[in-house]
């Protein structure tokens, strides 16, 4: 039986989900060497700007188009591992990270959204979570072969890394295929009267295009009633009824409370986040055989992370296998807590403080975070009206990072109280 190759679709949203989350795995995977006392700051600035723009992006996300994002994001990761790289300041250094953030939410946020414009959504999410999730395992091991076994400097490792950049830009403008729907029939399309992203004369569509000019159409577009992709209209009674079909524009209030309404799926998001990520920076870098040695706790440090990757890339990548249902995406997150809770008593107290055991646990880590992720935002593709999935996959991707972002403080506490008890110095807050 002849093996199947994934289709240019599936194949550019796996390899989309890679590369954007590359660099900012990198950044987790190389903050011990970034600040070693304040391992959850470099977390913080990992995420923070992600937040903000995943926050404020409902509100202008609709005038800018697909494309102009990804250029940002290219930018934006390139500038990352060069001021990482190059700055001695570690506080520059937490400015770099900072960018890398804000390339890693813009692209997942503009992504997620851009799923909803093919037929199959499912399969682009899928796509795009096993994707991320095998970024996990490639940026730690792009750290470990560069910096650990070839022994290349980290600013060395970050260089090279720019690869991904033009890579990155290649597989979106190149490889991905065109979307399939129309984007004029998204309420994230918005009809100003100054004609930016809004309505036009739609006798425009009654014009034969020319050869230069549909050349120069961005096939990526901001959802736009003026936009037609891949499904132009046949006849001016067509175009006519495509427009009279579009639904209204949302206000920014409207908007915001349509996210609202997205609680059932973004609780759980923020709250296996949230428990995840104190673990590893709060926790995992606590944690050393013996705790009191600096290489004992950066090894397991990259130990733990690195089977937890693999543990998010297989339940990323189960989103076609096993579809979980409201009950299980709320069950979940609440086990991630427990996982939190026994890994602080495991920091503090050394109980069942067995290596091999613990790194067992972490796989288990990471195939919930993973699960809950590819499950919330298949099951928002599948209950939220067709016309609104687009902002509401946008909108929702904001609940991760936010619980990153908050765990990430909590994180700064954990590993000093830790640090206090067993006598080591270099935390970057007080305990307490």
């Amino acid at each position: 039986m002849p093996i199947e190759l994934p289709s240019d679709l599936a194949a550019s949203f796996w390899l989309l989900g890679l590369i954007n989350n590359s660099a900012y795995v990198i950044m987790i995977a190389g903050a011990k060497e970034i600040n070693e006392g304040g391992v959850a700051l470099v977390f913080l600035c990992n995420v923070l700007p992600s937040f903000l723009c995943k926050l404020t992006g409902p509100a202008w996300f609709h005038l800018v188009s697909y494309s102009a994002r990804i250029n940002a994001c290219m930018l934006l990761m390139s500038s990352s591992f060069f001021v990482v790289g190059l700055a001695s300041d570690y506080r520059v250094k937490l400015f770099g990270v900072c960018l890398a953030s804000l390339q890693s939410g813009l692209g997942e946020a503009s992504i997620l959204a851009l799923s909803s414009r093919y037929e199959d959504p499912t399969l682009c999410l899928t796509c795009w979570s096993s994707g991320t999730g095998a970024a996990g395992v490639f940026g730690f091991a792009w750290v470990y072969v560069l910096n650990t076994l070839l022994g290349w400097s980290f600013a060395v490792t970050l260089g090279v890394a720019n690869l991904l950049t033009a890579c990155f830009g290649a597989i979106f403008f190149i490889m991905l295929p065109a979307p399939d729907k129309d984007p004029s029939l998204d309420v994230d399309s918005a009809s100003d009267s100054d004609g930016v992203n809004g309505v036009v004369d739609d006798s425009e569509n009654l014009l034969p295009s020319s050869p230069s000019s549909s050349a120069d159409l961005d096939p990526f577009p901001p959802a736009s009633p003026s936009a037609s992709l891949k499904k132009p209209s046949s006849s001016s009674s067509s175009s006519s009824s495509s427009l009279a079909s579009s639904p209204a524009p949302m206000s920014c209030m409207s908007r915001f409370l349509f996210a609202r309404t997205l609680w059932p799926y973004m609780i759980p998001l923020f709250l296996v986040y949230f428990a995840e990520y104190a673990m590893q920076s709060g926790t995992w870098a606590a944690i050393g055989f013996p705790v009191t040695d600096e290489s004992a706790r950066k090894a397991f440090y990259q130990q733990a992370n690195w089977v937890y990757q693999g543990g998010v890339f297989v339940s990323r990548s189960s989103g076609r296998f096993w579809r979980a249902g409201i009950a299980a995406l709320w069950a979940m997150p609440v086990v991630q807590c427990f996982m939190l809770v026994f890994f602080y008593l495991v920091a503090s107290y050394q109980i069942m403080y067995d290596a091999a055991f613990l790194l067992v646990l972490c796989f288990f880590v990471g195939l919930l975070g993973g699960a809950v992720y590819v499950n919330a935002f298949n099951i928002i593709s599948r209950e939220v009206e067709e016309g609104k999935v687009e902002l509401a996959l946008a909108t929702a991707s904001v609940a991760d990072s936010m619980g990153i972002m908050l765990s990430d403080v909590t994180g700064l506490f954990l590993q000093a109280c830790i640090y206090e008890k067993y006598g080591i110095t270099g935390a970057s807050v007080q305990c307490g």
